[in-house]
């Protein structure tokens, strides 16, 4: 039997499959604060202004089911260079756009671009590990995701205040050159067992074999139900801070203790997975998320709404999240086949932004910025939802 050694290239950089990750994050999180200087800038509606961060978000997701497959016939490498390369096309041309819908364009290419940047570290990683070392090895990759944003939020309000939004833009050239270069010099291909060909019939056919695997299932679930929460936490929190008195400033400070906790959710991972295995850590996190998010809920319930009675409820869901999503994420892709494991990354990263997203923009259609209780009622039946699917799992081993 050939041993996993034998299979499987060495372990790539970490510091790059990490900073691949951020820029991702990055090119989202800084043009966020310049929003309403682009409506300005434009002379258009804050609706009309928001199409830059929409549009990036679904190519985000949408252009994660493209590169999964493409990765699987021609190399993790080659992919993934032909992804930054989108991605520092769209940035050039977004730095210079003259109207809004060339900056919408723009993002679109970027977005697109930056879907291989989320997509390709973690279907990497799971190439060079073994399975339970692998979702050790991604709570690294996944604590850039968090850490990102708290850089990326207050940077881009600077960045605004000196250069305007264009100066963002520059950012994500920058940041778009360093990465090509750097991959470029650095990273080695991790695909040892690609597929022969690329036919549109044979991934749709991939794919929908994938929707039988009840194990990739309930995993790609699981990302969803985690991710969710945490959108819908960004959507209806910061109005729950508003009716209780707190600027927007004083509600950033607030929840920068969300992702502060979902790193020591990170660090708990990399220790515990390789002893507990991913399915444990999986099923033991989605409890304490119900645990969390009940406590939040039943506080509100109960009339004691107050900004500590939101965050350390919500610290002790991001502390599981943080060791939970790393895991749920390596036992997606160890679902699958190794020939298509780019395109069952694809297709759970696909799930969990369209699932994540879905069921947070629901809270909002329901009433939750108008009255908390609607978005936390909403937010609990999806935490029991996530532990639910983590009763059928199959429990992984080491050499699964």
């Amino acid at each position: 039997m050939t041993s996993f050694t034998d299979q499987n290239p060495k372990p790539q950089a970490t510091w790059l499959l990490v900073l691949i990750t951020s820029m991702s994050t990055l090119a989202l999180a800084i043009i966020t604060p310049s929003l309403p200087g682009i409506g300005e800038s434009f002379s258009v509606t804050p609706e009309s202004a928001q199409r830059v961060l929409t549009v990036y978000m679904v190519m985000v997701g949408l252009g994660q089911l493209i590169f999964g497959p493409v990765s699987d016939r021609f190399g993790r490498r080659l992919t993934l260079l032909a992804g930054l390369g989108l991605y520092l096309l769209g940035s050039v041309l977004a730095s210079f756009a003259p109207h809004l819908e060339f900056l919408v364009l723009a993002r679109f290419i970027q977005g697109l671009g930056a879907s291989a940047a989320m997509v390709l570290p973690r279907v990497i990683i799971n190439d060079t590990h073994k399975p339970r070392a692998a979702a050790a090895s991604l709570a690294a990759v996944t604590a850039a995701m968090a850490i990102t944003p708290m850089i990326s939020f207050p940077f881009g309000g600077i960045l605004f205040e000196f250069f305007g939004w264009r100066g963002s833009m520059v950012v994500t050239v920058l940041l778009g050159v360093v990465t090509l270069v750097a991959t470029l010099f650095v990273l080695q291909e991790t695909n040892n067992a690609r597929q022969t060909s690329l036919r549109l019939a044979s991934v749709a056919v991939d794919y929908l074999s994938l929707t039988k695997n009840k194990q990739f299932l309930l995993f790609a679930m699981n990302m969803g139900f985690h991710t969710s929460i945490f959108y819908a936490f960004l959507n209806f929190l910061p109005f729950a801070f508003k009716h209780l008195g707190y600027s927007a400033s004083e509600f950033g400070y607030y929840i920068m203790l969300l992702p502060t906790s979902f790193i020591v959710g990170n660090l708990i991972s990399r220790k515990l997975t390789p002893m507990l295995g991913i399915t444990k850590m999986v099923r033991m996190g989605s409890l304490i998320i119900v645990a969390g998010v009940g406590t939040m809920a039943g506080l509100v319930f109960l009339g004691f709404e107050s900004a500590w009675g939101l965050v350390l409820p919500g610290m002790v869901y991001s502390l599981a999240v943080g060791f939970s999503l790393p895991n749920a994420t390596m036992g997606a892709i160890n679902a699958v086949g190794r020939s298509v494991k780019g395109l069952g990354s694809g297709l759970a990263g696909s799930l969990q932004m369209l699932l994540g997203s879905g069921i947070a923009a629901s809270t909002i259609l329901l009433g939750a910025a108008e009255d908390t209780r609607i978005g936390l009622g909403i937010l609990l039946l999806v935490a029991i939802a996530s532990f639910v699917t983590t009763l059928y799992l199959v429990e992984d081993s080491e050499d699964t």
